[in-house]
């Protein structure tokens, strides 16, 4: 087993970075897969998430916190990749922080949450253009990379922002969105994933980001059966 690394980052803060990471990771968690989240944010809100969960429901995935280590923290990932399917990186949100660019160049895929609206797509064509140099430092490795539109709302601000994104960005924007719903920040309140809540629309919609980000980064991501009627 050689975990697949998925970097989760952008340069603006509050654009659902860590949320994303938590979402996708306890759901590969729930449908399977053997998942590491990094917290690599000084405010250490991925390990405090997983640690409401109760010792009878632990959250999905197993969540370290290596944010003091900063850029020296790849060490620690790869004393780790033999015992994982995926590590995600939750990256911090600061343009001088070393860890986006040194996360990049061990990861196997990068995702870069955005929400429409002009701030997030400024900020983000910063951390396309890392993506691009970390690409050209790396020239016989495949970096896989695309947006994922986060709490999206309805709109002309967003329709605009959003337009302007496909326009200017030179990385796909996922099939699949993530809506603000109240039910992603009440998950860090108990400690795990909206799966854990049961059906739902939240739970349908993120369970349509982890299967398809699941494809792009190449892991394999099996379905459950429907049930017998």
């Amino acid at each position: 087993m050689t975990a697949k690394i998925v970097t989760i980052f952008n340069q603006k803060g509050g654009c659902a970075k860590t949320m994303t990471t938590m979402q996708v990771g306890g759901t590969w968690g729930m449908l399977g897969l053997k998942v590491c989240i990094i917290d690599m944010d000084p405010q250490n809100t991925a390990k405090l998430w997983s640690l409401q969960a109760t010792a009878e429901a632990p959250f999905p995935a197993e969540v370290l916190n290596f944010a003091p280590l900063g850029k020296n923290f790849i060490h620690k990932v790869e004393q780790l990749v033999d015992k994982y399917d995926v590590i995600l990186v939750d990256c911090p949100p600061a343009i001088e922080s070393p860890v986006p660019w040194t996360s990049l160049l061990i990861a196997d895929y990068a995702v870069i949450p955005v929400i429409p609206v002009l701030d997030n797509v400024w900020a983000s064509k910063i951390a396309e253009d890392l993506i691009i140099k970390a690409r050209d430092e790396r020239p016989n490795e495949v970096l896989g990379a695309t947006y994922l539109l986060s709490v999206m709302r309805k709109g002309k601000v967003f329709d605009t922002c959003l337009d302007s994104l496909k326009e200017d960005s030179k990385l796909p924007i996922m099939s699949s969105k993530v809506g603000m719903r109240n039910a992603y920040p009440e998950c860090q309140a108990y400690g795990c994933s909206v799966g854990a809540f049961g059906a739902s629309v939240a739970k349908n919609e993120i369970e349509a980001v982890a299967y398809e980000l699941a494809n792009q980064v190449g892991l394999n991501l099996k379905k459950p059966k429907a049930a017998k009627k």
